[in-house]
């Protein structure tokens, strides 16, 4: 629990009544970072959301941690996403690593179930390559991968194939620049196993947020990420959890046998957004997770 809760429960503050409060943090003279927080436990679970995405996302959990006196669930905004500063650089992973970082340490967080959704995969992983596991008590990959980018991204756990034979990695580079309003409303149906107008909306405007030469420069920086050491140096000392959409379990499960045995996989999720979608079915994934390692 950070300092800043614990002065708030010692002033009797009841922080039961609200699902989160939002807050903002300034960890160097051009970055301000907005982030959200609901519960008041010991053991902080802090995820960070992916590529042009914020704190919204995780909406729900932040519901689901409304009173909670066990876990204190912790998510913030990137760099050049949603609320935060729109910084002219810093938009590289190995860059967010080091904000992650920063944020925990000027927020005081120790005891951490540390998860990355999508692309924050890459930035957990970069804080985990960076800076170690010692503050961390358990670590999820929400619908992310290790790597990403590979020979066949259909048999591999990889965002990209090498030579983009499906167009992917090139959408998510150059749609930005050329076609952005066309490129956020596929990439939010993509997201989507619900794809009505009020949710290609909703996950549009989070978008929106981020300009277009950070999501070009984050994607095509992210395309180098290779953190497979990283994550597999963790099984057996670090709890893990892969909790992926349904389509994807397979690819997952095969790698984690291979390279993780130790890992629980959980391939429940019914879209890439599939934890604000399935709440309830993500919740209850989570929530087992963390009690087997408490």
């Amino acid at each position: 629990m950070t300092m800043k809760l614990k002065g708030l429960v010692a002033l009797g503050v009841a922080l039961t009544v609200q699902a989160s409060f939002a807050e903002e943090v300034e960890l160097s003279e051009d970055l301000t970072i907005h982030y959200e927080t609901a519960g008041t436990g010991d053991t902080t679970i802090l995820f960070v959301p992916g590529w042009a995405m914020s704190t919204e996302v995780f909406e729900k959990q932040l519901e689901t941690f409304e009173g909670s006196t066990d876990y204190t669930f912790v998510t913030f905004d990137p760099r050049g996403q949603g609320e935060s500063s729109k910084t002219a650089g810093g938009h590289f992973y190995q860059q967010h690593g080091r904000d992650l970082n920063a944020f925990i340490e000027a927020l005081e967080l120790d005891t951490i179930v540390l998860g990355g959704w999508s692309f924050g995969g890459n930035a957990v992983l970069s804080y985990v390559d960076q800076f170690g596991t010692e503050r961390l008590k358990g670590f999820v990959m929400i619908d992310a991968a290790p790597k990403s980018t590979g020979a066949d991204n259909t048999t591999e756990w990889v965002w990209y194939s090498h030579d983009d034979a499906d167009g992917f990695e090139a959408f998510f580079t150059m749609g930005p620049l050329l076609y952005r309003d066309d490129m956020i409303a596929g990439f939010a149906d993509w997201m989507l196993a619900d794809t009505s107008a009020e949710n290609i909306a909703w996950a549009s405007a989070i978008a929106e947020k981020t300009n277009s030469t950070t999501m070009a420069l984050l994607n095509a920086a992210g395309t180098f990420d290779d953190y497979t050491e990283d994550l597999t140096a963790m099984d057996g000392e670090i709890p893990l959890l892969y909790i992926v959409r349904e389509e994807w379990g397979p690819v997952v499960s095969e790698w984690a046998a291979a390279n993780t045995p130790n890992a629980m996989v959980s391939a429940t999720m019914p879209s890439h957004l599939g934890f604000w979608e399935d709440p309830e079915g993500f919740n209850a994934e989570l929530m087992t997770f963390l009690e087997g390692i408490d």
